[in-house]
């Protein structure tokens, strides 16, 4: 362990943390409550009551009965993982790892993601909007924060895992956090949220330090929560065809696309047959620099990071005609993949005055050729909490966001806006 991690740890260890509840993944409210690991750390105390007499059972593999319906204090209870000390790797049985091809920005952290579906039963495809998983499924996301992000196989810290669970009466999100206390034996479950004061990574030569945020397990509403024909409801994000439509290392070494893999192993019913007629979003990492695609490329990556960073509230299904409305979908700023620029370049911003926040130096959310005027771009180059965008999620900026929306700004047909 480096020095810094060290010195992270005894932070972590010696000194109370300042505990508070929190918006899903970003930062304290002034009115929150701050409170000691043993306080904030509990066995659901704020989440859903719940006897948790299962959560000990001895099971020989996942702990179902308990996913099902008990909001257990521990994360090992469930029984997810073959090591119940390591959530980065090797699930039990129902349990296959995935990723996407353009992933939410949290920090820098590395994440590690799973789908656990029960034994018999099977998600359905959807051509546009998050899989139909089954009641039973599980959704599990651990995030790490590694020493530097150029060697992401190197040392890392594992903060937080957190459960989307399909019982019967819906989704619930349940965060549980690696407290350093515990010295990586179990997670416990942060029902109230956690701020980790003085979390580091080197970046680009640069190191960043800030304060990274657990949600508590209400908050999360803020980005799964929906609106559907009036009726609000609560999914996950990620797990979308366009973004899990490339391929993955399995552990036995095997490379297969993900959807085809879901498929052949009776976890994904009502794949098309023709691959080709499945959309994919394309690859986006922090390592592709956006001078070096082409046009058309350049305009589809920022459709995708726009999507999957932006669209799970600026989305309206009004306007596209099909799936839910997010939170900020009356604002008219639209950002959904599976939406056209050209059929309507204001959904995307330009030339739309602000509907929320606005600043007297950028007077339109998008002007084509002007990124640096341009009201979208400086939200997402700040960390002003009047103007932050995402609101949520992020304490740190995405340099290699805010370099690719850039160059897709500077990127767009001209457009002439008028005076607002």
């Amino acid at each position: 362990m480096t020095p810094a991690y060290k010195s992270l740890f005894q932070t972590l260890t010696t000194a109370m943390l300042a505990l508070s509840v929190i918006s899903c993944g970003g930062s304290s409210s002034s009115n929150s409550t701050t409170s000691s690991t043993s306080s904030i750390l509990n066995d659901g105390a704020g989440a859903p009551t719940s006897n948790a007499g299962d959560c000990n059972s001895t099971t020989s593999g996942v702990n179902w009965d308990a996913l099902m319906d008990k909001n257990c204090p521990n994360l090992s209870d469930y029984n997810l993982f073959v090591d119940e000390t390591d959530p980065t790797a090797k699930p039990n049985t129902g349990g296959v790892p995935y990723d996407l091809s353009v992933p939410l920005f949290t920090d820098y952290a590395s994440k590690y993601r799973f789908v656990f579906i029960p034994e018999g039963l099977s998600a359905s495809y959807s051509e546009a909007e998050v899989m139909d998983f089954p009641v039973g499924s599980v959704l599990v996301k651990t995030f790490a924060m590694p020493e530097n992000t150029a060697f992401r196989d190197g040392a890392e810290l594992v903060i937080e895992t957190r459960l989307l669970i399909h019982r019967e009466n819906g989704w619930i999100a349940l965060p549980f956090y690696w407290d350093p206390v515990d010295n990586g034996t179990d997670a416990r479950l942060a029902a109230l949220g956690v701020d980790i004061p003085n979390m580091t990574t080197n970046h680009n030569g640069v190191d960043l330090n800030f304060t990274y945020s657990v949600p508590d397990w209400t908050a999360c509403t803020s980005c799964h929560g929906k609106l559907s024909s009036g009726t609000s409801t609560f999914i996950p994000i990620g797990p979308k065809a366009r973004y899990l439509n490339k391929d993955h290392t399995y552990e036995n070494s095997q490379v297969a696309n993900q959807l085809s893999y879901w498929a052949e192993g009776g976890i994904l019913e009502g794949l098309p047959s023709d691959m080709s007629a499945v959309m994919a979003a394309p690859l986006f990492d922090d390592s592709i620099i956006p001078s070096s695609l082409t046009s058309d490329a350049l305009n589809d990556t920022a459709k995708a990071y726009l999507d999957i960073n932006c669209a799970h509230c600026h989305r309206n299904e009004l306007t596209l005609g099909t799936g839910f409305s997010g939170p900020a979908g009356s604002s008219g700023l639209q950002v959904e993949y599976n939406r056209a620029y050209a059929d309507d370049p204001t959904k995307f911003g330009t030339c739309k005055v602000a509907v929320a926040g606005g600043h007297n130096d950028y007077p339109y959310d998008v002007i084509p050729k002007d990124s640096d005027s341009s009201y979208l771009l400086f939200r997402m180059n700040t960390n002003d909490s009047r103007h932050r965008m995402p609101e949520l999620g992020r304490a740190t900026i995405h340099a290699e966001g805010v370099a690719l929306i850039s160059a897709w700004i500077d990127n767009l047909p001209t457009a002439s806006c008028s005076p607002p």
